[in-house]
């Protein structure tokens, strides 16, 4: 179920803050493509460790807007994460950070069939999305890593989230 776009200043900005931190640290940084993630990652899967994506915010929107480079259930091809590290390269040439994270914000799938910020804040929270506070966007950010995970999963997520913003999990 989707509502309507929300403008990001109309976003919380404790919610652009845990998105932030946990889906993709150096978002402001890079260019499309965290290489140094991309390195950690390939290092990792190289060596059968469990890693963390290297997907940034910015090459998730790019499988979120193009159906070719959209995840599927077996995971992406090499050649689908080159197209999605191409789109998001482009991506970040043309359009500012601000209007990535807020597209990103409005495309993702939070829970079932809850797409989109205002969407998961009216549903889940009974808030408008500038509403949400820490805890509320700690558990958001941590519905974006696993949409359809048990509750105490979401909980040590959204913990983990708050903790990266030196803030009590407690509740």
């Amino acid at each position: 179920r989707r509502l309507a776009w929300t403008p990001l200043v109309d976003i919380s900005p404790a919610l652009r803050t845990a998105i932030v931190l946990s889906e993709d640290r150096r978002f402001w940084e890079h260019s499309g493509v965290d290489w140094q993630a991309a390195a950690a990652s390939a290092w990792g899967n190289l060596w059968s460790t469990r890693t963390r994506g290297a997907s940034t915010l910015t090459m998730q929107l790019a499988g979120l807007i193009d159906d070719g480079l959209a995840r599927p259930s077996g995971g992406r091809s090499v050649g689908q994460k080159l197209g999605q590290a191409l789109t998001a390269t482009r991506l970040e040439r043309t359009w500012k950070k601000s209007e990535i994270l807020e597209a990103y914000l409005n495309s993702v799938s939070y829970r079932g069939e809850i797409v989109g910020i205002d969407a998961l804040a009216q549903t889940l929270f009974a808030k408008h999305p500038s509403g949400l506070d820490a805890h509320e966007a700690a558990i958001a950010a941590a519905l974006v890593r696993s949409p359809n995970a048990k509750a105490a999963d979401v909980g040590e997520r959204a913990c983990a989230v708050l903790k990266l913003q030196r803030l009590d999990c407690a509740g």
